[in-house]
């Protein structure tokens, strides 16, 4: 590329991995594709099948991405606090330096939410309630919706998505599917992309980097007509690990068991598959709108010189052990969609174990700017050797992290085919699971105490541990809380 490329990036919230029928066809059940855009997009792109979250919740994942360094050294290790008192590198006030127009539409989810963190242009959406902090406040799709429909109507909308967001334990379906008050045209997903084409149609000498990111499929999973209908319950195959009981499984017992319970008890096989086919029905809705954002780039011409990253923050259970939502550390959860259209890099597959916090010294190396590689800070490794298929100096390995105490902090490494999960259990004694992916993709089947697995697991825990110790030092010392909280302090 002799010129700079401009750079879109587009995120989905909580979108499990295999949801891409390009990427994983027929699953679902589904015999047609509900994502035709992205599959013709996948067709053009490196399609990274081992990517993963550097954490499997919304804040630090992102932030993350967008500094290049794991949520313990940036310092967002979960939702609604701030960034540690030092320099980051954000990459759009990066990419600004090196002569790019920067833009934001949607969900940014960091504090503070006035905060420009290098984006020029800003349309925000970080969350439509205020259950849990303010982003109703700072939400621009919020101020619009009111002006749109609902001040003619006498309700506020906040009111109504409060009363989704706080029925968890009253009524979880609620919770989960939301009451579907918003038409088609009131949803976000489309004042998604009218705000990012408003952005990609300013006239610019510069090139542009964009960051158009939706709320969804993140709960409430139910879309508006003509989605809700599309995918028929009765149609979805459940996940091969839905039944799975986990009794053998440490860290599952501890953290997951007991909600599995409560949802096993409250819903029928049925109601998995209807509230499934509710979150297909949205990525459907997804992939139609953000097809909607291609075409607009297409159309200006400027599609030869456009990457595009398409990924998300994290995945779902989505029915796998009978739960839903995140932040756990397995592959429902963790493992995510990440595509990448390079010009001048033919569309291919790479199995190689990567992690989304690599795209950010990506992006830089493609946009010409190598400094990174000087920053000691940084933990993101440049997949540009990978995009051109080179894999001979890839370390097959990544990390992610989730937890606002460092000494109960979840972590995992995943090396070639194998996955090990670390629970950090206070003053006892870790606690472990380790998986053979190759022989057991749904990850049920334990096999720390394998004999026959000895010499990997003495490796595993060997690396995963360092790598957790170097990362409860990074640990920030207080967390400036922007939720309903008052500040902690780490001990």
């Amino acid at each position: 590329m002799k010129q700079q490329p401009n750079i879109l990036m587009i995120m989905t919230d909580q979108q499990r991995f295999d949801t891409l029928q390009a990427v994983y066809p027929g699953a679902w059940g589904q015999k047609e594709s509900l994502t035709p855009n992205l599959d013709r997009l996948a067709r053009e792109s490196t399609v990274f099948t081992n990517a993963y979250t550097p954490s499997p919740v919304c804040a630090p994942a992102r932030a993350a991405i967008k500094t290049g360094v794991y949520p313990p050294g940036c310092g967002v290790v979960t939702n609604w606090v701030d960034f540690k008192d030092t320099k980051l590198d954000f990459l759009p006030a990066v990419l600004q330096k090196q002569g790019y127009d920067t833009g934001l539409v949607g969900k940014l989810h960091f504090t503070p939410a006035d905060g420009d963190f290098g984006f020029r242009f800003r349309r925000l959406n970080d969350a439509p309630y205020s259950v849990y902090a303010d982003d109703d406040k700072t939400s621009d799709y919020i101020r619009w919706l009111r002006e749109f429909s609902f001040d003619k109507k006498g309700i506020d909308p906040v009111s109504l998505f409060d009363a989704d967001e706080s029925a968890f334990d009253s009524n979880l379906e609620q919770f989960i599917a939301g009451s579907g008050f918003r038409t088609q045209e009131e949803h976000d997903i489309p004042w998604v992309v009218r705000n990012s084409q408003e952005f990609l149609e300013e006239k610019r000498e510069k090139p542009y980097f964009l960051f158009a990111s939706f709320f969804g499929p993140h709960q409430p999973y139910l879309p508006p007509e003509p989605w809700c209908s599309l995918v028929k319950p009765e149609s979805v195959v459940l996940p091969e690990n839905f039944e799975a009981q986990m009794e053998h499984n440490p860290i599952f017992n501890v953290r997951c068991s007991a909600t599995a319970k409560r949802m096993r008890e409250t819903f029928t096989k049925q109601d998995y598959q209807r509230l499934i086919a509710y979150n297909l029905g949205q990525i459907a809705m997804l992939d139609a709108y953000i097809g909607q954002l291609l075409d607009t780039v297409r159309r200006s011409g400027e599609w030869d010189n456009t990457i595009v990253v398409f990924l998300s923050d994290h995945g779902d259970h989505l029915g796998s052990y009978g739960l839903f939502f995140k932040g756990d550390m397995y592959d429902s959860c963790c493992k995510v969609p990440l595509f990448m259209k390079v010009p001048g890099v033919p569309a291919q597959i790479c199995s190689k174990n990567v992690n989304t916090l690599d795209t950010y010294a990506t992006l830089l190396e493609l946009a010409g700017d190598v400094s990174f590689r000087d920053n000691p800070v940084l933990e993101s490794r440049s997949l540009v050797n990978l995009l051109h298929g080179d894999s001979s100096d890839w370390d097959d390995e990544t990390y992610s992290i989730y937890g606002e105490n460092p000494e109960t902090a979840l972590c995992m490494l995943k090396s070639g085919s194998m996955k090990l999960i670390r629970l950090g259990c206070g003053e006892g004694e870790a606690l472990y699971e380790l998986y053979d992916l190759a022989a057991d993709p749904a990850e049920t089947q334990n096999r720390w105490e394998d004999a026959a697995l000895a010499g990997i697991r003495s490796e595993l825990k060997k690396k995963l541990d360092s790598w957790y110790l170097r990362q409860a030092k990074a640990y920030p010392k207080t967390l400036v809380r922007h939720n309903k909280a008052e500040q902690v302090e780490q001990e």
